[in-house]
């Protein structure tokens, strides 16, 4: 019984990665029509961008380097643009953490509500403080974080 159920197991993951391949490929086919906008047969840099491609995927995705995608390149190229905007995402996420971290280790910032979110290597501070020397410390530790491009400081004093 238990082979037929590992076997059963087996035939519908099988199953399903077979129709997921599937879908791919009939995906891809209609993705590539969208961006080809002049139906020339081949996607130039242009072309990706308008859809929102990033250059550096369309790069990673022009393996033959002729400056334009074949359908199979596309792939690759949507592939690696996934792996670029995941990358962004786990980097404002690391640089939240190293913020808090910081925040939470310095003597005159401990046990204090401060919040931190990352957009785009923005970190935002907000919450309350005892005093003006803690909202310029707090925005000097998130300014020290490496891949902090700017903060917007909102922190308000306690009266």
């Amino acid at each position: 019984m238990k082979n037929l159920n590992r076997t059963l197991l087996k035939l519908a993951f099988a199953s399903m990665f077979s129709a997921g391949v599937a879908g791919q490929a009939l995906a891809a086919t209609a993705s590539f029509k969208t961006y080809d906008s002049n139906g020339d047969g081949k996607i130039s840099l242009t072309e990706f961008q308008e859809h929102g491609g990033q250059a550096q995927a369309f790069r990673d995705g022009d393996t033959n380097h002729d400056n334009s995608l074949s359908q199979d390149e596309l792939v690759k190229a949507d592939a690696s643009g996934d792996r670029i905007k995941a990358g962004k995402y786990i980097d404002d996420a690391w640089i939240t953490t190293k913020v808090k971290t910081m925040l939470l280790k310095d003597e005159g910032m401990k046990g204090l509500g401060v919040d931190v979110e990352t957009h785009k290597g923005t970190v935002l501070l907000a919450g309350w403080v005892n005093n003006a020397t803690q909202v310029a410390e707090a925005e000097k530790i998130a300014r020290s974080v490496k891949g902090v491009t700017g903060v917007k400081n909102t922190l308000q004093i306690k009266n």
